[in-house]
């Protein structure tokens, strides 16, 4: 009797629960991917997508719309329900960035939104020209300082996070250089490569071929902790510049106003995921490092990274059409 009154409870709490989130999800539920396929967001998407789909019996569907940097996305997933069968993956950019960098942008990045987990992490590497006489950020500090007006630094263009991160740099190093804006990765690593300028800083995918094969030197990691993928090479921090941590990241998010406990089931889920060894695998042939975070954890990220890049924005007057 005893045993089937404890089965009756138990029941009952698992019928509560079930209540609680509508049974979510009990239909197919779609990532907005506001960039390319193919990409590193696309790619994170999908890895984490393809858990959820195992994980719950629903399929999860990455949906790219891209264009505008991302914003035409944000902005159509701004206007859907907020039922958590649309959500978005976007990276710091997006959220951080974008409201500081464009006129008229059609969403607001906190009040639109509802955070539900970090995902991944992209660490950025400073590389410099291999035969630039120095072997250290310290170096390069210095002998930047005695070559003022004379070094220049690629960027994938105006705007992009491999630009307004060097800015950031410049200031917090206290050095002068000089912006060449490029159309892309490629062609910035190219000239870097060829001498025509001596450095820039871009993320594992854009340097680390070229750090491997000896094309460029690498000087320091932008992220508070040391990557797993160069695990000799100093950070920032640890090369005269205190306090320095500027990583690109990703995170999944959903319309404004989604139901506390699905967000609970979603941000358990996708956290998770993470520690999968499969997920852990792509994520590392991507070179992303898998995060997680709670739902709170995101939204201070996002603020405190949208303060940040909005002072570095403004003392270097960029600006973009």
């Amino acid at each position: 009797m005893k045993r089937f009154a404890f089965l009756m409870m138990l029941l009952a709490c698992i019928s509560f629960a079930h209540a609680q989130d509508g049974g979510y999800p009990n239909k197919p539920i779609r990532i907005i991917a506001p960039y390319p396929p193919g990409g590193t967001t696309d790619l994170i998407a999908r890895s984490v997508g393809e858990h959820l789909t195992k994980a719950w019996g629903q399929p999860v569907i990455v949906d790219n719309r891209a264009g505008a940097a991302g914003m035409i996305g944000a902005t159509y997933v701004k206007g859907q329900p907020a039922d958590g069968y649309t959500l978005i993956i976007g990276s710091a950019a997006l959220y951080s960035v974008n409201p500081h960098l464009y006129k008229n942008v059609q969403y607001d990045p906190v009040k639109d939104f509802t955070p539900i987990a970090l995902v991944a992490s992209l660490p950025s590497f400073f590389v410099v020209e291999k035969d630039l006489p120095v072997t250290s950020f310290q170096e390069f500090v210095a002998y930047a300082r005695r070559n003022p007006g004379k070094i220049s630094y690629g960027s994938a263009g105006t705007g992009t996070a491999q630009h307004i991160l060097v800015e950031l740099l410049k200031q917090q190093a206290g050095i002068d250089m000089i912006h060449v804006p490029y159309k892309g990765s490629a062609p910035a690593m190219q000239d870097l490569i060829g001498g025509q300028v001596q450095a820039a800083c871009d993320f594992g995918p854009s340097t680390l071929p070229f750090i491997a094969a000896g094309k460029v030197k690498v000087l320091a990691v932008t992220t508070a902790k040391r990557s797993p993928a160069l695990p000799n090479v100093p950070t920032l921090a640890e090369s005269g510049v205190p306090g320095f941590d500027a990583a690109t990241w990703f995170a999944i998010h959903g319309p404004a106003g989604m139901p506390p406990e699905v967000v609970t089931k979603l941000n358990r889920e996708i956290v998770k995921a993470l520690s999968e060894p499969e997920v852990k695998a792509r994520f590392e042939k991507l070179g992303v490092e898998p995060t997680g975070s709670t739902s709170r954890q995101l939204l201070d990220t996002q603020v405190r990274d949208s303060v940040k890049w909005a002072q570095v924005i403004k003392n270097a007057n960029i600006t973009v059409e």
